[in-house]
């Protein structure tokens, strides 16, 4: 029995599309007293039947967004994986590339500083398992442009890096690979990027408005963007197209989708989706990916007897979702320019559920088991006692934890950074692992102990070398939307790294210094958040804690002026790994990452003073200023380039004028102790007028 659709799905983001290449929408009440600002108008399939294979038998989605005429393109973010991955698919398919061979084998030119780079296969490049450090920052995020320097100049920047691991030895998210699959369609076909995939995917599933970041900025269709503040800034061109920069309406999104349904060989063979459709690990704390999917393997469809295929994407402003039931020929792309792909993919899972419990299956969230614990934990607990480096238990970024187990009745976690340091108790559990506590115990006393509603359960795992490292198992409920579940590597125990007085004096001297990025396109999305610090730790000596661009990490220091990625944990928790170098230049102190983004010294940028009418532009080159004493406060117009950019900063790096925003004044007020930067091409220049 067909249930009625109900017109109005209400969604909390600025807009948001859904697009289902099934039958229908249904029962969409529950959503109506929690969502706002977004109607979304359902229909059935052209054909009456419930499931399709190809784009001319998907159901038709009639959308209208906040006053839109037509559905709106986004940038789908990396979703796009599952584009480069299936476009090398089929020339795998054609016998023109084999997964199993080096990378080296189709790019002749692909080289880095570890000889390891020469076992890297095409396959290790789809499941994130190439030992790639991660993201090469530069030129991949632009506002409005259609630059090319990402994809011109990748395998020089690449040449210059390391590996992080072997290849193939665990996999660990990493934009970069796709970057390079991108490389090997154009080497392969002969055809751009961009052209290849509006041919061979889009056209062949009925994707009439996709693209790339190469076509974005001419795209009329672009969803506004528009900042938690509530300021319009100019559209992105995402240009790392592998890994990011494919540009879509939900309609393309979901309609791609089919192509995986089973039976649907118009795109690729049988062979070459169930490869996808493989699992990288059967550990269950380990990235459980395929090739390009993020999930291909779902506890809570699995026990339903759903296999389910899901990609999220999220880039500055817009987030995506696609999530395939191959078998039961569903596909759902959700799209919005607010949230996140975590929420995009919630509710995508909501929408599922509701179109199998139509069939007749039913899908259940996982209920927790009851957590007993005890008080009592063995001596043998004692090797676990010490320094770990993590995301704070699971919640991203670069902590410190120090874990200790008092008169062995609980353990007791010290999570610190430069900026806060925190406290948390959990007990041992019947199963070995740690249940975090509702309460940290005060005094010692634990006759109050109570295990949290929703704890994060923590294991440690020691692997064949001794190393120690911890997992979480987590599920965060999202009201309103479902679960997301986490089990997930995060920490690894440190060991200690003794550094001479001398050494130790030179990380001091610069350590909590402002340095600022200025190598990237004047157009870089980077120069929003373009502060970067390093900060010695009294607990953690011989290390570093340096914050890039709002991404924190934990360095291991080598010498005065090198500082190194050292962890080894077997998951993402270990993506976008990077190595940083003081050099001192011409131009000053510079803080090398091997990322790409370098960044100077505040110490050693000019200072802007009243004086100054002309700044004379440098392609790649930031002009950088202190704001004087003598201009503090006051504010100046310009007269500029198109293709040129200013951004300025309070005292603290934060930016509060920046000439990407749509219709920004051209008044440029100077804060106190701030900062100004200049960004354009060499030839050009910036003309002041000073109040």
């Amino acid at each position: 029995m067909k249930r009625k659709i109900n017109k109005r799905i209400l969604i909390p983001v600025a807009a948001m599309i859904i697009t289902l290449s099934t039958a229908f929408l249904a029962g969409y009440g529950m959503f109506n007293r929690l969502f706002e600002n977004t109607r979304v108008n359902g229909a059935e399939n052209t054909n009456g039947n419930e499931t399709s294979d190809n784009a001319e038998a998907s159901s038709k989605t009639e959308t209208y967004v906040n006053g839109w005429d037509e559905a709106p393109v986004y940038c789908v973010g990396s979703v796009s994986k599952v584009y480069s991955t299936t476009a090398v698919m089929q020339l795998v398919d054609a016998g023109k590339v084999e997964l199993d061979r080096p990378v080296t084998d189709y790019l002749p030119d692909f080289k880095m500083a570890d000889e390891r780079y020469k076992d890297i296969t095409v396959r290790m490049l789809m499941d994130h398992t190439s030992g790639i450090m991660g993201t090469t920052m530069v030129g991949d995020f632009l506002f409005s442009d259609a630059d090319t320097y990402h994809h011109d100049n990748l395998l020089e920047l690449l040449s210059s890096q390391r590996l992080k691991a072997d290849p193939g030895s665990y996999a660990a998210y990493c934009n970069d690979g796709f970057d390079l699959l991108e490389l090997i369609v154009e080497k392969i076909s002969g055809m751009s990027y961009t052209e290849y995939i509006q041919e061979n995917l889009a056209k062949k599933t009925g994707g009439t408005e996709t693209g790339t970041g190469m076509t974005a900025a001419n795209e009329k269709g672009l969803v506004a963007e528009f900042s938690a503040n509530n300021l319009h800034y100019e559209n992105e061109s995402v240009m790392c197209l592998g890994a990011g920069g494919v540009y879509a309406t939900a309609e393309d999104i979901a309609n791609f989708g089919t192509c995986f349904f089973a039976g649907n060989e118009a795109i690729l063979s049988e062979n070459s989706k169930n490869e996808m459709a493989v699992s990288v690990s059967d550990d269950e704390y380990r990235d459980g990916s395929g090739l390009g999917w993020d999930y291909v393997n779902m506890p809570r469809y699995d026990a339903a007897g759903v296999k389910f295929l899901a990609k999220g994407g999220d880039v500055g402003f817009n987030h995506a979702f696609l999530g395939v039931a191959p078998e039961e020929n569903i596909s759902i792309a959700v799209l919005s320019n607010g949230g996140s792909s975590s929420y995009n993919g919630t509710l995508a899972m909501d929408i599922l559920d509701i179109i199998l419990a139509d069939r007749g299956i039913e899908v259940k969230d996982s209920e927790q088991a009851e957590i007993k614990v005890t008080d009592e934990i063995p001596a043998s607990y004692d090797e676990y006692a010490g320094l770990y480096t993590s995301g704070n238990l699971g919640d991203g970024g670069a902590v410190v934890n120090i874990i200790s187990f008092p008169d062995h009745k609980y353990m007791h976690v010290t999570t610190v950074t430069p900026f806060y340091a925190d406290e948390s108790d959990y007990m041992l559990t019947e199963d070995g692992s740690f249940a975090e506590l509702a309460y940290k115990i005060e005094n010692g006393n634990i006759s109050d102990a109570r295990v949290a509603k929703n704890p994060v359960v923590l294991k440690f795992l020691k692997d064949d070398t001794g190393k120690i490292y911890f997992a979480i198992d987590y599920t965060n409920t999202i009201v309103g939307l479902g679960q997301l579940e986490r089990k997930e590597y995060v920490g690894e125990k440190m060991e200690a790294n003794p550094i001479s007085e001398d050494v130790r004096k030179s990380w001091q001297a610069v350590s909590g210094k402002n340095f600022m990025m200025y190598n990237d396109l004047w157009s870089s999305t980077w120069y929003e958040a373009p502060k970067a610090n390093v900060y010695t730790m009294d607990i953690a000596d011989g290390y570093l804690y340096v914050n890039l661009s709002g991404f924190p990490r934990l360095l291991k220091i080598v010498d005065s002026t090198t500082a190194v990625a050292f962890q080894s944990i077997p998951s993402s928790a270990n993506r976008d790994l990077m190595d940083i170098k003081l050099v001192r230049s011409e131009k000053g102190l510079i803080l090398e990452t091997s990322a790409g983004l370098n960044c100077i010294s505040v110490d050693d940028i000019p200072e802007f003073t009243a004086d100054i009418k002309t700044v004379n532009l440098k392609t790649m080159e930031a002009s950088w200023f202190r704001i004087g004493s003598d201009v503090a406060e006051s504010s100046l117009e310009i007269d500029r380039h198109e293709n040129s950019a200013i951004y300025v900063y309070n005292k603290y790096g934060e930016e509060v004028y920046n000439t990407h925003i749509v219709d920004a004044s051209s008044v440029i007020p100077l804060p106190k102790d701030g900062y100004i930067v200049f960004l354009g091409k060499t030839g050009d220049s910036v003309s002041l007028t000073q109040d």
